[in-house]
């Protein structure tokens, strides 16, 4: 027995020992991918140097260093951002305002609201940069929120559904679900053990815990199982849903959600909602323009009649009518209608916003998903009163 009970005590401290260091060993820092992704929470190398490790709030990712870019340390931020700063042309407006966005990747909210200050002194007119700041603020509150304790049940629809003129929280929620991939570097929620509940029926456990909490919000969301379903929240955006917000819709918003013309009455069959800064409005915005499209004659379609074609075509991605309609209507295979006062949106098929645009709707999934949400999209009046 007391051989049994020495035996136990040095296992332990092996043990103990083992994650000691394993914790000492971890870094808090970001790590980019050669595809541009980024990733931020406790870094640790394998023992065999092989793969990162990458762990943020009990959730761990492992990154092949095959795939690792670069890999910064929070000592280490504020001299690389020092470096990125004196690298840039003293009237380079653009380059502020990408590191600022980098920075806000980075959830380096300081550095990232430095760059965007710096570009506004260049440019105080430019909106782009105006809805950075914001978008910048936005995000920072809505992380210190999410960093709160969690309550032990799921929120009610009503408490958090916010005003009916956008989409609710549960519908927030919902676009979350089907737009999360395994990969993506997201904050869940798991209530009434539902990790534990799900293992106990449906899953192998080291293998559950071993994935990214991503992949077992996944795991719980398509086993099926509605009482198990309920208890996951997505309490931050997927990578899509992010780049929406903080690369995407700025660029929209200052261009065809001008003043004048989709956030303001009579200017088509859709308006965006210009006061975008939070959670509601951003995610009711990205709905409508999942929603919205029109019949177009000619163009790239084939055969006679007109053909729908939405304001993003995951199928067909350049045919995109947020596309076709922000390039010059000579450029344009399907041509923005002939208004007065229409301003295109891209300088031409080479222009960064149309690229980037491009690219974001490529990196969406091929098949739109049917949120099954029941929302009224608005028209232009409705959503320049709504949104004022």
């Amino acid at each position: 027995m007391r051989r049994q009970w020495w035996l136990s005590t040095i296992v332990i401290g092996v043990i103990a020992s083992a994650l000691l260091a394993k914790v000492l060993l971890a870094r808090q820092g970001i790590l980019t991918t050669n595809d541009g992704r980024m990733l931020s929470g406790d870094i640790q190398n394998s023992p065999d140097g092989d793969s990162v490790s990458v762990t943020l709030h009990g959730a761990t990712l492992t990154v092949p260093r095959s795939t690792v870019a670069s890999i910064n340390y929070p000592a280490d931020a504020q001299a690389d951002f020092r470096q990125r700063m004196a690298a840039l042309d003293p009237n380079d407006i653009t380059g502020r305002i990408e590191l600022a966005r980098y920075e806000l990747t980075a959830r380096q909210y300081g550095l990232a609201t430095q760059a965007a200050t710096d570009a506004q002194k260049l440019d105080p007119h430019n909106p782009d940069i105006a809805i950075l700041l914001d978008t910048i603020s936005s995000q920072q509150a809505l992380d210190a929120k999410i960093a709160q304790p969690l309550p032990t049940t799921v929120p009610s629809s009503a408490a958090s559904s916010g005003s009916s003129q956008y989409l609710t929280m549960d519908d927030i929620d919902t676009m979350r679900r089907y737009e999360l991939r395994p990969t993506d570097d997201v904050r869940v929620q798991f209530y009434n053990n539902v990790r534990q509940r799900f293992v106990a029926t449906q899953g192998n456990a080291a293998a559950f815990y071993a994935e990214s909490a991503a992949q077992q919000a996944l795991d719980i969301l398509q086993s099926g199982d509605p009482t198990l379903m309920k208890d996951v929240r997505i309490a931050s955006d997927p990578l899509p849903l992010l780049e929406f917000r903080t690369q995407v819709q700025p660029r929209i918003l200052a261009g065809c959600a001008a003043a004048g013309c989709h956030n303001s009455g009579g200017a088509g069959d859709f308006a965006l909602f210009s006061d975008a800064r939070e959670v509601l409005p951003a995610y009711t915005n990205l709905y409508i323009l999942e929603k919205t499209g029109r019949k177009v004659e000619g163009g790239d379609t084939f055969g006679n009649g007109a053909v729908y074609r939405p304001m993003i075509d995951r199928l067909r991605p350049e045919s995109s009518l947020l596309l076709q309609f922000g390039l010059p209507r000579t450029v344009a295979v399907t041509p923005h209608p002939d208004v007065p006062g229409y301003k295109p949106m891209f300088s031409g098929l080479s222009d960064p916003k149309y690229l980037m645009i491009l690219q974001w709707i490529t990196s969406l999934t091929p098949i739109a998903p049917d949120y099954r949400i029941k929302f009224q999209i608005p028209t232009g009046t409705a959503a320049a009163t709504q949104g004022s």
